[in-house]
């Protein structure tokens, strides 16, 4: 083979499709524009030039997954008009351009139906741009994880292929998996996204609905800001710099959800800041750095939470109020509770039934499972990690678990501490799995 018809075939591969081999009768566009409102446009198996644009209500159905390439420019499906249906293809090699809003599909409708794709090598996976009542269900989503190589004189033909060999493209500069900004009611179902940017992004974005997607290796799983009333149900959140990253947002609901092995410095299971009136209940968050990390938020309900292995269970600021926390299970934390200061206005039991912690020995002289005395959880090394870092190795030493038995029997000065004043006898009375 020719070195020019090497070298091409690598560079149609870093797009993500090999080239076109046989132009179907029509290309896409034009059966498209042709097709009657409502039309159900089948496609067969192939490759296929992308940058469509959808103007009126079509269904555009693949039938064992034909590639859809961009061609490394804008979007490579873009959706106008309201009630549209894309499934099933391959869709592959948007442009690279953030300011541009580059996505393999880019939704700026009502109504759109994005469902069973594969999007690979695009900036953005699905972007949705003021797109109300949307379904994104049952889509694999990678994201753009490579840019071609930097560009150098060649001397000889192994130095020509080297000149296309992928370069790693940084995580803050690849796109998201699903973007929404000022969109609402959008059900987002069973997704699998990784390698983005984050996984799901919300932006100004209301009344959606997420629920058992799987999202690992991204920076944050779920990258939220200013969006309201959202549920999130039965989603998976792992292997990233923040299984979630919650702010400036109100009445979310967030339940049984896994938030997992989110490690590094700063990761965070669960971070909300400035979040308020909110409701977490049946969540298990293990294995990250911190578990649970909250400031400036207010008059939230954590409810049956699993917080377990990791090195911090709950960090909590004094600019958050009126929380309530009740049967939560904080079991095998390295440091179960770190506090910058500490709200006098948290309440951490509901009901009168308090949270299981781990090292607590609940005196329960009436047999209901819940302790009659307080369960004092101290943060033992308090303003100490700021000044002296390194003092975090004593963690788990005997002096620092004999300090903290004794802050549990009696309150010592100059230790700051979560009072539970309905401590569990059991984890079982705490919380059952997330699912």
């Amino acid at each position: 083979m020719a070195l020019a018809q090497r070298t091409s075939l690598i560079a149609s591969a870093w797009l993500g499709v090999l080239p076109v081999s046989a132009a179907p009768e029509r290309p896409l566009q034009e059966r498209l524009d042709a097709a009657p409102v409502g039309a159900v446009i089948e496609v067969s198996p192939g490759a296929y030039h992308g940058r469509l644009v959808i103007r009126k209500p079509v269904s555009l159905v693949g039938r064992g997954r034909p590639a859809i390439n961009g061609g490394g420019k804008g979007s490579v499906v873009t959706i106008l008009a309201d009630d549209v249906t894309v499934r099933g293809f391959l869709i592959t090699g948007s442009g690279a351009d953030l300011m541009q809003d580059d996505a393999g599909i880019f939704v700026q409708a009502s109504r759109a139906a994005i469902e069973s794709n594969r999007i690979e090598n695009a900036l953005h996976g699905v972007y949705l741009k003021k797109a109300k009542d949307g379904r994104l269900v049952g889509n694999r989503i990678t994201g753009m994880t490579t840019l071609p190589g930097p560009a150098k004189a060649a001397s000889s033909a192994a130095d020509t292929l080297d000149m296309c060999a992928p370069v790693a493209r940084n995580i803050n500069i690849r796109g998201n998996g699903i973007h929404l900004w000022n969109s609402s009611g959008v059900l987002i179902e069973r997704n699998r996204i990784t390698e983005s940017r984050d996984g799901i992004y919300f932006s100004f974005s209301d009344e959606c609905v997420v629920r058992r997607n799987v999202i690992r290796k991204v920076r944050y799983g779920l990258h939220y800001m200013y969006s309201d009333r959202n549920r999130f149900e039965e989603n998976h959140f792992t292997e990233s710099a923040a299984g979630a990253a919650m702010m400036y947002s109100k009445g979310l609901a967030v339940s049984r959800n896994i938030f997992e092995a989110n490690r590094g410095f700063r990761a965070y299971g669960l971070l909300l800041s400035a979040v308020d009136r909110t409701r977490i209940e049946h969540n298990r968050i293990v294995s990250n750095n911190v578990g649970i990390y909250m400031e400036n938020s207010n008059g939230n309900l954590f409810l049956r939470n699993d917080v377990a292995g990791n090195y911090i269970g709950i960090r909590l600021t004094a600019s958050s109020d009126d929380n309530r926390f009740s049967r939560n299970r904080f079991r095998n934390n390295l440091h179960p509770a770190e506090l910058a200061g500490v709200s006098g206005t948290n309440n951490w039991s509901a009901g009168g039934t308090g949270n299981y912690w781990q090292h607590a020995a609940p005196v329960d002289l009436d047999g209901d499972g819940v302790g009659e005395l307080p369960h004092r959880q101290a943060d033992t090394l308090g303003k100490l990690r700021e000044s002296f870092p390194l003092v975090s190795l004593l963690s788990g030493s005997p002096a620092l678990e004999l300090l903290e038995f004794a802050q549990q029997q009696v309150e010592l000065p100059g230790l700051s501490a979560i009072e539970d004043p309905a401590p569990l006898v059991a984890p079982s009375a705490a919380a059952p799995p997330a699912r």
